[in-house]
């Protein structure tokens, strides 16, 4: 095991190991201990954590939690549980991950309390899957639409520094213009803007304020969002079409430089040795051929699905064959490959091996490897290159032309390695690169960037945003009151509800703790209470409360609550199923509990 995940693992159970129960539904006091690790992730403010391994000295800055799941040995099911269901909202919305561990944490905290108070696994689910059918009827009737959000922004709010020096910045004079009063704002609830002509600056200005509403305090990420989505716009020349394509973004990480010197860049921009340097600054001002392999370059790579035959004797009429091995002939095959139809450059979505890298350097040909499938499928599409999974299936066919390549920045005296730029003449291809003199913070400004580009654009998907700072939440443990006042053929449920809405209670005041609106979690519980006696006195609750003008993704909001419920219903039925911490021969049939 990794020394460092070893330390982090031993530092989870330890931490979880005053709370976690013996003989009593261990799999609910799990995930509730696993979710208290990550409670200073919620908010805008997040606390990162330094995992730090005391014998080899490694440490890592972990400041989400799907880095900080990444980074810890997690034996048990319960945490592999934890850390699938993360990933799979990573995945798709880069955002929402310390909602859903939250809301499990706290879920699984009131599916205890009603087993405790004789409440049956049955009844359990069904009152708190009716609970978030409650909050999710809230989310759908509070959401607002973009152009009110985009309307509201222009009207009362002053952006902040960061982004307010994106407004006035020369790039981004287009995001700048005024809205008349009888100009009607015309985004489509679809993946782009699709506006007329007149309107193609507005539009651009509606995404530089829908940026700043859901930018929640990165405003130095969401300033590079900004940026390439307006180098975006300016390739494309579209004026129907001004919007954040995703697949079309792509990063790059350097250490060792000042923040300051972050940027967007057009084209693929990656990181490359200085022996792959000589041969860009060789190639440089010349119009390549390109070759495309999805797949490793290396004579032992197999694609996915490949069976290799069994019983198969090879037989030749040479009476040595020994001296020329399959790796030499496949890398003698390959070279010829490449030279008989004048490839210049290489992309491999996997690795290469180590004698072609090597080879290929003399012959002037730069391989660059690890490049996403959307790269490789826009420089497809720009050059007429076919993708293929072995290098001897290229022919002249697979062949694509017009790619340019450049040297950007030289880095070898830090780190031994050059900047470099690979574009064609169409390409709509936008680079962030990202850079910290902070190397171990490097990886959290990239999850950053990541988190607010999926935000705008899913922000633009969806067409509607939900009132963040725990104002959607308020209204939720308003609507959960309100559902116990009504007749209920099960009383339990009632019991259920409020549970839940006092899990609520602790996911907004957790919030208002680490956004520093509060001192205490005391001091958040006694203001929450205030605003709900408000309510039975007979004031509304209003969307806005004192974080006005952040807003959260409605879809991404929603996906966060129904995995979480989903991961605490999966540990309820494998709690009751399974019973677990009773070793063969004890007496504890008086602590047991019977479902």
């Amino acid at each position: 095991m990794d020394p460092l995940r070893k330390q982090c693992s031993s530092a989870v159970k330890m931490s979880g190991r005053a709370t976690v129960a013996q003989r009593c539904h261990i799999g609910l006091q799990q995930l509730e201990a696993l979710a208290a690790t990550t409670h200073g992730f919620l908010g805008p403010n997040k606390r990162p954590k330094f995992i730090q391994d005391e014998d080899a000295g490694d440490a890592v800055l972990v400041s989400s939690c799907s880095r900080l799941l990444e980074h810890i040995e997690l034996d048990g099911s319960v945490g592999q549980l934890l850390h699938e269901m993360i990933q799979a909202q990573q995945k798709v919305f880069h955002s929402g991950t310390g909602a859903l561990v939250f809301l499990a944490g706290v879920w699984s905290r009131v599916a205890l309390e009603c087993l405790n108070r004789g409440i049956t696994v049955l009844d359990i689910k069904t009152a708190m899957r009716k609970g978030l059918e409650v909050c999710l009827e809230v989310c759908n009737q509070s959401a607002v639409s973009v152009e009110e959000v985009s309307c509201q922004k222009l009207k009362e709010l002053k952006p902040t520094s960061a982004l307010k020096s994106e407004n006035q910045d020369s790039e981004m004079q287009n995001m700048d213009v005024k809205l008349s009063q009888n100009l009607r704002l015309t985004l489509k609830h679809s993946r782009h803007f699709n506006s007329q002509t007149e309107n193609t600056q507005t539009a651009l200005n509606d995404v530089s304020r829908i940026a700043q509403a859901v930018s929640h305090g990165c405003d130095s990420s969401m300033r590079l969002v900004l940026k390439a989505c307006k180098l975006q716009s300016k390739i494309t020349e579209d004026a129907q079409n001004r919007s954040l394509d995703i697949q079309k973004l792509v990063t790059c990480l350097i250490p060792g430089m000042s923040e300051e010197e972050s940027c967007v860049l057009r084209g693929f921009v990656t990181l490359l040795s200085a022996e792959q340097a000589s041969v860009v600054r060789r190639l440089q001002g010349q119009a390549l051929n390109i070759a495309l392999v999805n797949g490793d370059l290396c004579e032992k790579y197999r694609h996915v699905g490949f069976n290799r035959p069994a019983n198969i004797v090879h037989i030749t009429d040479r009476a040595n064959m020994s001296s020329v091995s399959l790796e030499e002939r496949w890398l003698e095959d390959a070279l010829r490959k490449l030279h008989e139809l004048s490839i210049d450059v290489v992309l491999v979505s996997g690795s290469a091996g180590v004698k072609l890298k090597d080879r290929v350097l003399g012959a002037n040909v730069l391989v660059v490897e690890g490049v996403k499938s959307s790269v490789l499928n826009d420089f497809s599409t720009r050059t007429g290159a076919i993708m293929v999974s072995y290098v001897t299936q290229i022919d002249e066919n697979c062949v694509g032309r017009g790619v340019t390549v450049s040297p950007w920045r030289d880095f070898s005296g830090k780190n031994d390695l050059v900047a470099v730029s690979i574009v064609t003449v169409s390409t709509s291809l936008v680079t962030a690169v990202i850079c910290s003199s902070v190397s171990a913070k490097v990886q959290s400004l990239e999850d950053q960037f990541w988190s607010c580009a999926h935000r705008l654009h899913q922000a633009l998907t969806d067409g509607k945003l939900l009132h963040g700072a725990g104002a959607t939440e308020l209204l939720c443990i308003q609507q959960l009151h309100q559902s116990r006042q009504t007749e209920m053929e099960n009383p339990q449920e009632s019991v259920v509800l409020e549970l839940m809405a006092e899990a609520w209670m602790d996911y907004v005041s957790t919030l208002m703790l680490n956004s520093g609106s509060v001192e205490s979690k005391a001091e958040a519980w006694t203001a929450i209470a205030h605003r709900m006696r408000l309510y039975k006195e007979g004031e509304a609750i209003s969307g806005d409360t004192d974080g006005a003008g952040v807003y959260d993704n409605l879809t991404v909001k929603s996906e966060a609550w129904r995995r979480a419920l989903d991961l605490v219903f999966l540990v309820l039925q494998s709690d009751t199923e399974i019973i677990t911490g009773v070793s063969e021969g004890e007496h504890v049939n008086s602590e047991l509990m019977y479902l």
